[in-house]
């Protein structure tokens, strides 16, 4: 049930994502790309420890945007209390973060214990529960 939910909210995210993109036959040219380099973000808010944050995109492959824009609008609509007030670059650097740590073999447990502290936001913090399901919105945008 929770992968139907999961793969329910990506598509309504990727759905979102292209209605807001739109066609408006302008003269402007427009350039568009399948997958960037993500570099990771570093504020104080979702900075955890050292050990949480990638240094190097070699590290972590590519992620493809448009996964990585699915995942943001997916969160931002199921966890309006974790999103509150937070750029785009904090709830992707879940992802980011996520990601690295699945590549380098740290197990699911210890994945999701981390997304709890990383999908916290200020005093308002995610259930068990609730970083299960991250998870789960996680795996899908992983290279």
């Amino acid at each position: 049930m929770k992968k139907i939910i999961a793969a329910a909210l990506v598509a309504s995210g990727a759905v979102l994502s292209l209605v807001a993109c739109g066609d408006d036959d302008s003269d402007s040219a427009s350039v568009t790309t399948d997958s960037v380099e993500l570099q990771p973000t570093s504020t104080a808010e979702e900075t955890i420890a050292a050990e949480t944050s990638v240094t190097s995109t070699e590290q972590l492959g590519m992620i493809d945007q448009g996964k990585l824009d699915a995942f943001v609008v997916a969160f931002r609509t199921g966890y309006s209390d974790l999103s509150e007030n937070r750029d785009d670059a904090s709830i992707e650097n879940i992802v980011i973060v996520s990601c690295n740590d699945l590549s380098n073999g740290v197990d699911e447990q210890q994945v999701t214990d981390k997304i709890l502290a990383l999908a916290a936001n200020n005093d308002v913090q995610p259930t068990p529960e609730q970083a299960e399901r991250i998870y789960d919105l996680v795996t899908p945008a992983c290279p």
